[in-house]
Formats: structure tokens, C-alpha cells, sequence
């Protein structure tokens, strides 16, 4: 079994200062259904960009398992974003996010940096569309993993009724699953997830930036 635990470049944005501005944006009902609105947005592109892109006749289980679990993701938060505050029931305008176009932005240049970095070696493979597949989802999974487990931390420490334990498991599997593919299909699968890594490392800076800046001004409907 391959291993799937992974580092993000060390020029990442620091715990604590993630924290931090989820503490802010904790702090206040509206802002925090808003975030939560945000992560279900990016849970719901990660969802159909699979069912877009890998929905062929060689479509795995695992696929399918993945697409699904992505949606249950977003779906999971849009909930929440309503426990929070029962009367929040929008969709993904921007008016109803935090930074949702920076979101967007993040996930298309990410995506385009994944398709960048195999083009020279996989342009013509049969597999390039599915190795895209493999390494977005499993940047941004990276991505997630840390976000997800210090905002658990964080709402703990709140007066929420919500945890985030059983989708981290999930989101775990999902890792040592691309890992195996990984492994399998490209020989040098560990230095390339390296590469793109330090990638998404300076485009999440560029995101969370933003959303430290709307963390800093109160949410109005």
C-alpha cells in the first residue's frame, strides 16, 4: 500500500494564522454561514468537475464513490451553513460567499497548473484527463485536510453544534486511493506532487489573503 501522507510546501500559510481567521469568521453567525457557504461551493465545483471530466465507459467505483462523497461534502456544509443560521437558504451568488470568486479562481488556476505540469510527458496518454483528476483533487484534498482539522479544532471551541471528524476520514480515504493510482501510472509521481504543491501553496496564500481581509469587516445580507 503506498503511503499518502504528503507535505505542503514549507512557504505555506501557517496554522496559526488559519486559526485565527477562522476564529474571526466563527465568531459572528451571518460571516460563518457565509464561509460555510464557501466551502460547499468548493466541495460542489470538486463534485462536477469529476462528473464533468471522468464520466466515460471506464468509469471506476471509485470515481462514482468520489463524485458522490463530494456532493454529500457540499451538501453537508449548505446544511450547516443553515444550522448556523436557520434563515440563511441562498445559493452560490457572490453575495453569498466569502470571496467566492477568489474560491473559483483558486480551484480553475490550480487546475490549469496540474494540466500545465503533465502536458510535456502526458499530453498524447490515453490516461492524461484521469492523471488530472488524480492530482487536482489530490492538491486540493492536501489543501483541505489542513484547513478541515484546524477549523474542527476551532469548533470545538465554539458554541456550534458541528464537527467535522467523519468527513475527515473520508476525505483521508480518498488520499491513500490517488496515492495507489498515482504510484501505479506515473514513476515519478512523489517529485511531481512536490512541484504542485509549492504551486498551490502560493495560490492558496493568494486566496486565504482575501479571506483574511473579509474576515476583518462584518457580513451584511
Amino acid at each position: 500500500m503506498a503511503d499518502s501522507s504528503t507535505t505542503l510546501a514549507p512557504n505555506s500559510i501557517s496554522g496559526e494564522s488559519i486559526i485565527k481567521v477562522l476564529r474571526k469568521l466563527t465568531q459572528d453567525k451571518n460571516t460563518h454561514a457565509l464561509w460555510l457557504n464557501t466551502v460547499s461551493l468548493l466541495e460542489h465545483i470538486g463534485s462536477r468537475k469529476i462528473l464533468m471530466t471522468q464520466s466515460g465507459e471506464d468509469t471506476s467505483e471509485m470515481i462514482l464513490r468520489h463524485a458522490t462523497e463530494e456532493a454529500r461534502h457540499a451538501l453537508f456544509f449548505k446544511k450547516a451553513a443553515r444550522q448556523v443560521l436557520p434563515e440563511f437558504s441562498f445559493g452560490y451568488e457572490a453575495k453569498n460567499l466569502v470571496r467566492g470568486t477568489a474560491a473559483k479562481i483558486y480551484f480553475a488556476k490550480l487546475d490549469a497548473s496540474v494540466r500545465k505540469e503533465l502536458k510535456s510527458e502526458f499530453e498524447n496518454h490515453p490516461k492524461f484527463s484521469y492523471l488530472a483528476y488524480l492530482y487536482t483533487t489530490t492538491v486540493i484534498e492536501e489543501r483541505a485536510m489542513v484547513v478541515y482539522n484546524l477549523y474542527d479544532e476551532v469548533l470545538k471551541d465554539s458554541e456550534e453544534n458541528l464537527q467535522l471528524r467523519n468527513l475527515i476520514l473520508e476525505e483521508e480515504g480518498h488520499l491513500e486511493e490517488m496515492t495507489n493510482e498515482m504510484s501505479r501510472l506515473d514513476p515519478n509521481f512523489r517529485e511531481r506532487l512536490a512541484r504542485l504543491l509549492s504551486k498551490e501553496s502560493k495560490l492558496f496564500g493568494r486566496f486565504w489573503r482575501q479571506i483574511e481581509e473579509f474576515s476583518e469587516k462584518p457580513a451584511v445580507f
